[in-house]
């Protein structure tokens, strides 16, 4: 939120300037009597007031959202309607993993069905990447399957889900991937993922 806050201000003084430019010398003069200290602390304190409450409103609008899908995920019986959930829920909190409780033990068990059979190959790379940011070491195994997938952004996810759970036991496939892998962004991935591990492919 700070830097949004002096981004708003920093364009603010951008436009003061912009348009200092283009007023007549006589309207200038007019301006620089003007009591412009006083008028600038309340410029700063409406920006930073609009800034919290846009982020205090975007946050309760968020948290409402969260339980209402965390609630259709968790009553649904429908495979297809739980796979849009689990994706939405992960896409949106995966800064907040303690949110994600909220979903039930499920989440895991509907992550793990779309990874290893869903046809759409980027729901299968999110769900790999989902894995990583759930944190459940159960998922080690599946993704290490999951570098084997022929999508290399499968692949790609899948590394970074085994970096994020540091899986040692995935180091000898993740170097694989960071040297052999044809993809450079499953190369690039594997190297973050052995950085993660704490055994940089340097060493």
């Amino acid at each position: 939120m700070g830097i949004a806050i002096l981004t708003q201000l920093f364009l603010i003084l951008l436009a003061g300037f912009f348009v200092w430019g283009l007023l007549p010398p006589d309207w200038k003069q007019t301006v620089k009597a003007a009591p412009w200290k006083p008028v600038a602390v309340i410029v700063v304190v409406l920006v930073i007031f609009l800034a919290v409450t846009k982020e205090f409103l975007e946050r309760r609008e968020h948290r409402r959202a969260h339980a209402r899908v965390a609630k259709v995920f968790r009553e649904t019986t429908d495979p297809a309607l739980q796979k849009r959930a689990a994706l939405w829920l992960i896409d949106h909190d995966r800064r907040y993993p303690e949110r994600l409780a909220d979903a039930g033990l499920q989440l895991f068990d509907v992550l793990i069905r779309i990874l290893k059979s869903d046809l759409e190959k980027l729901d299968r790379a999110r769900a790999a990447n989902a894995l990583g940011v759930l944190g459940d070491p159960r998922a080690i195994e599946h993704l290490l399957q999951a570098t084997q997938d022929e999508y290399p952004y499968v692949r790609a996810e899948a590394a970074f889900g085994l970096g994020r759970l540091k899986a040692l036991q995935a180091e000898k496939r993740l170097r694989e991937l960071a040297l052999d892998d044809w993809d450079a962004g499953v190369r690039g991935r594997a190297k973050e993922a052995l950085d993660w591990l704490g055994h940089p492919l340097e060493s």
